[in-house]
């Protein structure tokens, strides 16, 4: 059989068959003429009797078949479909001729065979690689530059790794098992392959009954157990023989980030789902040092529901949802405390900010803490409300940006009509936003902002002006976020597994960042992130007994 494969160059819509509609083509000629989307193919086509069938494999729109004696014109044959015909020549012989008509890009538009799924949820070894290559397509696609961290040789011999450790069946955690590495390995932040939780956390799923903290240092500290056998607080050195320290680093490669210290925040939030992926047992042998003890004890808990865990787990229910931002005002000790967990609702910010700063007007409280430990990020226009506040000169979060529009991208986007660009924008002082002025509200006092290496994306760019503009103290830990780094994401459903991606289509480079020193914000007074908040409020004692 063989196999001609061309390439749409245009489409002109003829008037012609339909597709499965069969026919005979005659010819007293041997090859016919063979046009593809209005181009003549050198040589033509040859009638093969010894070939049954014998394919046209093509991504035109428009292929035509002409001999002495016929014209065979095929416009309307839709994508994954065929079309066959018969070949007679005038000696006798006779061909059986299929088209195959192609998708012009088939990881966008793949053979429906390829998308039918098991009962099971099971993936073939043909689906799971079909799957990422249109990942990685994908990507390269969208993000501005995949080989800004890592070599190109780097990552595709870790393609040929994960295409290589896939059996002839898989389960999506399994898939994500060989491909989350892949797109860790970009060093994006904002650029990951999401956890199949749905698939995985079913109602009887047996899992690891202790749920813990990951540090920065890689220590483990739990916060619940079943039947509250190992305390909040203590110590885990170790799971079934397995030592904290090799349980994080195992996990390491499953999580995005462009620093060490906010990968493993990453993995705070992903434990459970990682743990279980690597380390799933029937029961499980916890060593573990309780707080303020020398002594090392065991204790070896059996696997257990989720619904058992909830029933003699009751500490790990985490109550009522937090508000996205809240404060406390303290006029006893001339201080207020801003909770900031999200950069979501502008529209809610504006309202929040002007009630806040009337009353700490009014309490004439003169000392602020704003807490961003826990807000990952959001959009960057509710930072600036209210950095408007406490800025004492015109300012901007990202002074420059980088943003690439493909075809995907605008697809990805939902808005077909915007045209392909890779363009880079500059930010001058002219365009900077101008703070309030005192009379409409700007805000005098001492400003303290608190900060984690879970400080990320729009929350890591608030904190890196709020440091450049000398806003105020900055307490805690480096930030996640960078201060070049990549961002504004867009979401990409694996066509056969159907897991997610979210992918970066634009770079920034936040307030007169040098991308040749890279890193995030840096805090005037370095503490864990603990203790970021006692640490603000011994400054702020220390600064009422100077005035």
């Amino acid at each position: 059989m063989r196999k001609l494969l061309v390439s749409v160059a245009s489409v002109a819509v003829l008037c012609l068959m339909a597709a499965g509609e069969a026919r005979t083509f005659r010819t007293g000629v041997n090859p016919v003429a063979l046009i593809i989307d209005g181009r003549p193919v050198e040589g033509g086509w040859r009638v093969s009797p010894e070939l049954n069938p014998d394919v046209l494999e093509t991504t035109a729109s428009e292929i035509v078949f002409v001999s002495d004696k016929d014209t065979l014109e095929i416009a309307d044959l839709k994508e994954w479909d065929s079309l066959d015909f018969v070949m007679v020549t005038d000696s006798g012989d006779s061909a059986f001729v299929r088209v195959d008509r192609k998708a012009v890009n088939p990881f966008e538009n793949p053979d429906p065979k390829l998308l039918e799924t098991s009962a099971s949820g099971m993936l073939s070894r043909e689906q799971a690689l079909f799957d990422i290559d249109a990942l990685i397509f994908a990507i390269s696609q969208v993000h501005p530059d995949i080989f800004s961290v890592c070599r190109q040789e780097d990552l595709f011999r870790a393609v040929n790794r994960a295409k290589a450790s896939l059996s002839d069946s898989v389960t999506p955690m399994q898939f994500y098992r060989a491909s989350a590495p892949v797109v860790a390995m970009i060093g994006d932040g904002h650029t990951n392959l999401d956890f199949p939780y749905k698939s995985v956390f079913t109602g009887d799923l047996k899992r690891f009954p202790v749920f813990v903290d990951v540090l920065t240092d890689r220590s483990l500290i739990c916060t619940s157990s079943l039947d509250s056998v190992i305390s909040r607080g203590d110590r885990i050195v170790s799971v079934n023989g397995v030592s904290a320290d090799s349980i994080v680093e195992a996990m390491m490669p499953y999580v995005s980030g462009e620093r060490p210290h906010f990968r493993i925040s990453r993995i705070d939030a992903m434990f459970p789902a990682l743990f279980h992926m690597l380390y799933a047992a029937d029961s499980y042998e916890v060593e573990y040092q309780p707080r303020g003890a020398k002594k090392i004890l065991s204790h070896t808990f059996p696997a257990v529901t989720f619904g058992e865990i909830k029933q003699r787990c009751p500490t790990t229910e985490s109550g009522k949802k937090k508000d996205m931002y809240s404060y406390s005002a303290d006029s006893l000790n001339d201080v207020a405390v801003m909770d900031f967990r999200s950069f979501y609702d502008a529209e809610r910010m504006e309202r929040f900010a002007d009630s806040m700063f009337t009353d700490l007007r009014e309490k004439n409280i003169s000392n602020l803490i704003i807490d961003i430990r826990d807000n990952g990020g959001g959009h960057s226009r509710v930072g600036d409300i209210l950095l408007r506040y406490i800025s004492p000169e015109p300012f901007i979060q990202m002074d420059k940006a980088l943003i690439r529009i493909s075809p995907l991208t605008s697809k990805l986007m939902g808005e077909a009509g915007i045209e392909p660009m890779f363009v880079f924008q500059e930010v001058d002082s002219s365009q900077y936003i101008k703070p309030l002025s005192v009379r409409e509200g700007h805000y005098t006092g001492n400003v303290y902002l608190l900060t984690s290496n879970k400080t990320f994306s729009s929350a890591g760019s608030f904190a890196w002006a709020f440091k450049e503009c000398g806003m105020g103290t900055v307490v805690g830990e480096e930030t996640g976020g960078m201060n070049v780094c990549y961002g504004d994401i867009l979401r990409y459903t694996l066509p056969v597994s159907k897991l997610t991606a979210y992918i970066s289509f634009k770079r920034f480079w936040q307030l007169r960042a040098d991308e040749n020193d890279i890193h995030g914000t840096l805090p005037d007074v370095a503490v864990p992130a603990a203790d970021a908040l006692d640490a603000a409020m011994k400054l702020v004692k220390t600064n009422r007994r100077g005035r």
